[in-house]
């Protein structure tokens, strides 16, 4: 009887992963060009229509209790406290035997680089006095929003780690990943609140974490892990 071999099982792995990779290369692509377009709007000053707007919605209820509320969601981004906790992250998978999180969580050091040659390059202004109430005073310049960077980057990479656990249930998942997604929003309009971004700028912090984000999830889940077809003994 004429026995047919069944396909290694591995080609399927290779298949998804092809697909998974491809089809974030184009994202990011897209992403690339939203952030230009987004770039020649902020350079040449259209954009500050809609910037001034939802600055203006965001500041319309001003209170000392709202302040302290939008500084406590915005201390976290600055840059001893961030470089403080993705210490603290790395050292804790480290201790966990997690060494491939542990340098994930470490990769989250290179948003400050990213965030300050943009920023030079680009060297928007910071919003001023004349336009909006400036609670927390900054340096460098404004575009894009470091503290977004990092916040985009920092929580997707821990939402990343616990979503493809395998030893975590579906509840604690999704309670995670959802108080991430909290901290990332308001972590986003503290910024704009306290005088310190415009909207555009919290919006190419997001982009450019994304585009991290697009590349790190491959490279996590499959380096080291490649399926190779099984061995003939």
């Amino acid at each position: 009887m004429d026995k047919r071999q069944k396909p290694p099982t591995w080609i399927p792995h290779q298949f998804l992963r092809s697909q998974h990779i491809r089809s974030n290369i184009w994202l990011f692509v897209f992403l690339t060009v939203l952030f230009l377009i987004l770039t020649f709007f902020v350079v040449s000053d259209r954009s500050s229509e809609w910037d001034l707007y939802v600055s203006a919605v965001l500041q319309n209820q001003q209170s000392e209790t709202t302040d302290a509320v939008m500084k406590g969601f915005s201390w976290l981004g600055n840059v001893r406290i961030a470089f403080f906790t993705i210490c603290i992250a790395s050292l804790f998978f480290m201790i966990a035997g997690k060494r491939k999180e542990a340098l994930l969580m470490l990769s989250t050091v290179l948003t400050g680089a990213v965030s300050w040659v943009l920023k030079m390059l680009i060297n928007r202004p910071r919003p001023g006095t004349d336009f909006v109430r400036v609670i927390e005073e900054t340096r460098y310049q404004s575009f894009p929003s470091g503290h977004v960077l990092f916040y985009t980057v920092f929580f997707g990479l821990l939402s990343i780690v616990i979503y493809d656990s395998r030893n975590l249930d579906r509840t604690f998942k999704t309670a995670c990943i959802s108080l991430f997604a909290l901290m990332l929003v308001f972590g986003a309009a503290s910024r704009i609140y306290l005088g310190a971004h415009w909207l555009t700028d919290v919006l190419g912090g997001l982009i450019i974490g994304i585009q991290f984000l697009l590349v790190a999830r491959p490279v996590y889940l499959y380096s080291g892990t490649a399926h190779q077809p099984p061995q003939n003994n």
